[in-house]
């Protein structure tokens, strides 16, 4: 499989192939969001689903590249003032030794490569987006591959909030979107659930449900204690979406955590990334769906298979981590304490607020709209219940003190008919019966100083670019210095794959110091650069 995209190394003939869309009205999309953003129990909107129809065998053109003992099949997309764009394949096959990247015009974002292990029995999928207007499709394939790949894009998600922008239409950004009172999640909530925050945090994710809107979920764990990779979310979430075009992306979390207050967040730009899934069970009496990733998560990936509790007792307090306006992830905390109620034949835990129960509302932060699906955590960090909706919202830098409600895991566990309709089946494969569990790290068992076998640095020597492949620290920086310890470029490669600009360098030796700065381990490689 190439790892980057072949076009970028190898000398080919520009492209002639570049489909464009005509322009969107920005402004009156902007109008429907002023009163779509209010509602919670609605997925929040940050794109726009547009139709296009391309097909491998007819359409963009193909490239010999002889030096790479194989060819490549390249088409452009093109949706004017975009700030980020994804592909909705709704025919995908890719033979074994081939793969496909999708990429923006200047290079500066690609995504991971797909590749066969992508395949799955829907035939479709969908990628995460792309920042900018014009999205690069490039698929290689290897001379001698005795099968034919295929690839059909059926339409095409126009996002206009979200991604690297700072000011768009009429104030609205994508992160940092959110609200002031919000807190990142790696803001301090308490002694009492500090510990839990920091495990249970890597199981939550933002769900891009491939039609414009996005919600937030959970990877659960099992009593099989198998990793399988079931995702809780809510039941509204599925609505006009098809999960085998959804995707996920985990552990987008600022490394400098701003809490309560109106200071921008930065960004780490994860890019643990996967997609397509297949639905499992939901409910809308307690509006929960459980999908199952299509692609099992890799070994090195520093995420939580969160544990949960089915009792449906009522918890001392509660915390619910999620993604509000598909912001970066946040948390919020009630001392009150969870009570059961039935919301119009929705079975739910309310946290009281305004006129809506006894209580403030959450002492630390609240949910918004893109919360949706997102998890409640009880005092021993295990789920027990999914976000259905509510009027909790920020008042500036603090807590309008009104309600949410969230779906009840103890409801959704086995009042179904069917395995269709219930979690049981699916939690407690086993049927142990037992009412609790704990949540599951992924890479529990990998010593922490084992920093070199969980990246990729290639190729050295180089001449162009560096690529670093990081599919495990969240939180990796680096630093690379010339010969003399003169200091040319730095930041964040918490994405996957990552590249570093050196057509700038001369030949010569320099340095590349990598920093995990959660456990502070560091490693210094010696890079070659030859033109």
């Amino acid at each position: 499989m190439a790892q980057e995209p072949a076009s970028w190394t190898y000398a080919t003939e520009a492209v002639s192939t570049i489909i464009e869309l005509p322009a969107l009205d920005h402004a009156a999309i902007a109008q429907e969001d002023a009163i779509n953003d209010l509602d919670k129990s609605l997925p929040w909107r940050y794109g726009i689903s547009r139709p296009i129809d391309i097909d491998i065998t007819i359409d963009g053109e193909w490239t010999d590249i002889p030096d790479l003992n194989g060819r490549i099949w390249r088409a452009g997309i093109q949706s004017k003032n975009a700030v980020n764009l994804s592909v909705n394949f709704n025919e995908f096959y890719i033979p074994l030794g081939a793969s496909l990247y999708l990429y923006n015009e200047d290079k500066t974002d690609v995504t991971r490569a797909y590749g066969h292990n992508e395949n799955n029995d829907s035939g479709a999928i969908g990628s995460w987006f792309v920042e900018g207007d014009l999205i690069w499709i490039e698929y290689f394939e290897p001379y001698g591959i005795n099968e034919d790949a295929t690839l059909a894009i059926e339409n095409i998600i126009h996002g206009y909030r979200m991604g690297k922008v700072v000011t768009f239409l009429d104030g609205q950004r994508g992160l940092n979107d959110s609200g002031a009172c919000n807190y990142d999640v790696n803001c301090d909530t308490g002694e009492d659930f500090n510990d839990h925050k920091n495990i249970v945090k890597k199981a939550v994710a933002l769900l891009n449900l491939g039609n414009g809107y996005l919600c937030s979920a959970s990877l659960m764990n099992n009593t099989g204690d198998d990793k399988r990779p079931f995702l809780l979310t809510a039941n509204h979430c599925l609505q006009n979406s098809n999960p085998a075009m959804w995707s996920v992306r985990f552990n987008w979390m600022s490394p400098s955590p701003i809490c309560g207050e109106e200071d921008e967040t930065l960004d780490i730009q994860t890019n643990f990334t996967m997609s397509g899934a297949v639905l499992k069970a939901s409910s809308a009496l307690s509006d929960f769906a459980l999908v199952e990733l299509n692609t099992t998560i890799p070994l090195s990936w520093d995420v939580t298979f969160a544990g949960w509790d089915m009792s449906d007792d009522n918890p001392e307090f509660e915390v619910g981590i999620h993604h509000p306006n598909g912001d970066i992830m946040k948390v919020c905390r009630d001392n009150d304490g969870a009570v059961k109620e039935n919301a119009n034949g929705t079975e739910v835990w309310l946290i009281g607020g305004g006129a809506v129960g006894e209580g403030d509302g959450w002492e630390i932060g609240t949910t918004e709209s893109g919360s949706s699906g997102s998890p409640l955590f009880n005092e021993d960090g295990r789920v027990i219940g999914q976000l259905y909706a509510g009027q909790s919202s920020c008042n500036g830098n603090e807590t309008n003190n009104d309600y949410d409600i969230y779906g009840r895991l103890g409801v959704s566990w086995n009042s179904g008919v069917d395995e269709q309709t219930r979690l049981k089946d699916w939690l407690d494969p086993l049927n142990t019966g037992q009412t609790t569990i704990n949540s599951k790290q992924n890479v529990l068992s990998i010593p922490d100083n084992e920093l070199t076998g969980k990246l990729e640095i290639y190729p050295n020597p180089a001449s162009t670019y560096i690529t670093i492949t990081n599919s495990r620290f969240p939180n990796l920086t680096y630093n690379f210095y010339n010969a003399f310890g003169q200091r040319l470029m730095g930041g964040s490669l918490s994405n996957t794959d990552n590249l570093l600009d050196i057509n700038s360098c001369a030949d010569g030796i320099y340095f590349l110091h990598l920093v995990d700065e959660d456990s502070n381990q560091e490693i210094t490689k010696k890079i070659l650069i030859s033109k």
